[in-house]
Order: structure tokens, then C-alpha cells, then sequence
């Protein structure tokens, strides 16, 4: 398959992290995404929610003028965990090939248990990753690899 990949777009990122603990000070997986992203050149902001699907929908729609949409934490077994429950109920369209590339990549069993996960709302991209600085960095490879062709593909003319 051929595409022309190699377009690089001025998008705005936004790393919101789920967490009942974690505050802007301590939370190293926002600070790392927000890091990388910027070191390639985005706009990029952080923010940080509750584990609650209300709190992550208004933030998500707080803050449309993104493009992409990183949202790590609360992709796990807990019951806490709502953050790809919450996406799935705005969501038009999910992108299975994400998580299961996620999973691949980070090796052993327990990746598996994530629910690791990209959504399409209009032209918008919204990546659910777990909320483990590890796991930011493997989703940021992943995450870099396809953002700009997805948002060729989403903003097509029809």
C-alpha cells in the first residue's frame, strides 16, 4: 500500500491524563507525552481529570480546538476505569488497528488486559492509552507514525 506520508502538519495536541491521584506536578506520563510532543515541534497543552466519563467529556469538548486528543489513564480492569467507555459514547467511527499494534508492541500479558483505543468524532482523533510512562512512549511512536496520514484521510474532500 502506498501513501504519501511525509506531510507534517501544525496540529494541536492535547495530553489529558484520567487520574484520581495524580496532579500536573506528578504526573510523569503527561509531563513525558507533552515533552515528546513538543520536542517535535506541536502546540501542545495538558490537562488533568477525574476518572469520571462527565469530567473527560467536558474536557474533551472544552477544549475541541484540538486536533488530537492523547487521553491516558483509565484504560484498564478497574471498575474506575471509564475513560474508553466514556470516548466510546461521542465517538463515530473506532480505529481498532491502534490497540492491537499498542499491545503487540509492548510485549507480555498484561498489555492485553488494556483497552487501549483510537476514536474518530468528525475530524478529530482521540488515542486511549494506559496512563504508565512506558506505555507513553510506545503509544507516542505509534501515535506519530499515523497521525498526520489519518488527518489527510479525515479531511478529505468528498
Amino acid at each position: 500500500m502506498v501513501h504519501n506520508d511525509n506531510k507534517k502538519y501544525a496540529l494541536k495536541v492535547l495530553v489529558l491524563t484520567v487520574s484520581s491521584t495524580r496532579s500536573i506536578e506528578n504526573d510523569e506520563t503527561g509531563r513525558k507525552l507533552e515533552s515528546l510532543f513538543k520536542n517535535d515541534g506541536y502546540a501542545v497543552s495538558r490537562k488533568i481529570c477525574a476518572d469520571d466519563e462527565s469530567e473527560i467529556l467536558k474536557l474533551i469538548f472544552c477544549n475541541y480546538e484540538n486536533d488530537i486528543f492523547v487521553i491516558n489513564g483509565g484504560t484498564g480492569a478497574s471498575r474506575k476505569d471509564v475513560t474508553v467507555q466514556a470516548i466510546e459514547k461521542i465517538a463515530e467511527k473506532e480505529i481498532r488497528g491502534f490497540g492491537e499494534l499498542f499491545r503487540e508492541r509492548s510485549g507480555g500479558i498484561l498489555p492485553y488486559i488494556s483497552n487501549a483505543s483510537l476514536f474518530i468524532r468528525g475530524k478529530k482523533e482521540l488515542f486511549c492509552i494506559p496512563g504508565s510512562p512506558d506505555a507513553a512512549e510506545i503509544a507516542y511512536e505509534i501515535i506519530m507514525g499515523m497521525m498526520n496520514h489519518l488527518y489527510t484521510e479525515l479531511n478529505k474532500e468528498s
